[in-house]
């Protein structure tokens, strides 16, 4: 994929401000599609997506794809958006300083339908711009799969971040709430959509960035719950991440977990070699000849079968382990980017 990015940086780039602002130089361009929702699920999405907006100065976000249509998505979207809104316009808070978007220029990027989310990925993807375009798929991988049906073209133009869209781990979290019953039967969190693309000889080439279990590791052990109550008070945006989540009493943390998408764009990092430590996990380029870009979790063995992991599942417990920690390694990097953030938007 040529590129939308998302990211954590520490740096803040100061460029002209006005509503209809031009994009900045080195920001990275971002699509997001996202399964967030008002139905019921988990409540992730939502913090995922109003963290988004906290780095809005740093990345480009082009357009948001709340592509669980009948789940009322836009709704939920904008729910954040309003919350970032009464922070933009606080004059207590520093989002003028540094040059955010104005509320209104984030909602018009809001897909409204299927062929409008559609058409959307096509038309950025063949803009004119150096930038690459990154989508960072929250979900369902349908819209995209749909877009480069339509469009082959578009291969060469977009880079792709998705969380769990490969094999299912077989860990608490799945147990709990998608009530598994025979793993590797039930293929992945997010739908066929990711397996059409990578099954398509078109696509071969297509750079993806597949986390796939380490995104787990930002729900391990009892920081994640403290670090919820540092957010909380921060601003409207602070207290929505904490909000979303009390009505599911197991999910009172910071949970966020389609965050790892954009933690990797937010490091300051050699984008273009995902093959080194960050903030989202360690991959790996397990296909180089087949898949030439596609890098996935490394496993920390060599007795894994990355083209079918259900020859090696017997060992998938240590995988899962070596996959976790190489973002909880560096977790606490994360969430010190993430109160230096806070503190500067929302401290005088």
């Amino acid at each position: 994929m040529k590129n939308i990015f998302i990211f954590l940086g520490l740096s803040l780039t100061i460029a002209c401000s006005s509503n209809n602002r031009p994009a900045k130089h080195n920001n990275p361009r971002v699509i997001v599609t996202t399964d967030i929702n008002n139905i019921g699920g988990d409540p992730d999405d939502k913090q995922s997506m109003a963290h988004l907006l906290m780095y809005a100065d740093q990345v480009d976000i082009e357009a948001i794809i709340p592509d669980l249509w009948i789940g009322k998505g836009i709704e939920a979207t904008n729910q954040a958006i309003d919350a970032y809104e009464k922070d933009f316009l606080n004059p207590e808070f520093n989002f003028a300083k540094y040059d955010y978007p104005n509320p209104d220029s984030i909602r018009n990027k809001l897909a409204q339908n299927n062929l409008d989310a559609i058409n959307q990925i096509i038309t950025l993807a063949k803009k004119e711009d150096k930038r690459p375009l990154y989508i960072l798929a929250w979900g369902n991988m349908n819209t995209v799969k749909e877009a480069l049906l339509k469009a082959p073209e578009i291969a060469d133009k977009i880079r792709l971040l998705t969380i769990a869209t490969n094999k299912m781990a077989q860990n608490p979290d799945s147990e709990q709430n998608a009530k598994v019953e025979t793993y590797c039967v039930d293929n992945n969190w997010n739908g066929a959509g990711r397996d059409t693309i990578f099954n398509d000889s078109r696509f071969k080439n297509l750079w993806w960035i597949e986390n796939d279990w380490a995104y787990n590791g930002m729900f391990e052990d009892d920081q994640p719950r403290k670090f919820l109550d540092e957010i909380k008070e921060n601003g409207n945006l602070g207290y929505h991440i904490w909000e979303v989540v009390q009505e599911q009493e197991w999910a009172h943390y910071f949970r966020a977990g389609d965050t790892p998408t954009l933690l990797y764009l937010l490091e300051e990092i050699d984008h273009n070699d995902p093959a080194q430590f960050t903030w989202g996990g360690k991959f790996v380029k397990p296909f180089p000849q087949e898949h030439p870009n596609y890098w996935i979790d490394a496993a920390g063995t060599k007795y894994w079968d990355y083209k079918d992991p259900c020859n090696s599942w017997e060992i998938q417990d240590i995988v899962y382990t070596n996959r976790v920690n190489s973002l909880m390694d560096h977790r606490e990097d994360m969430y010190n980017s993430f109160r230096l953030k806070m503190k500067t938007l929302y401290e005088k």
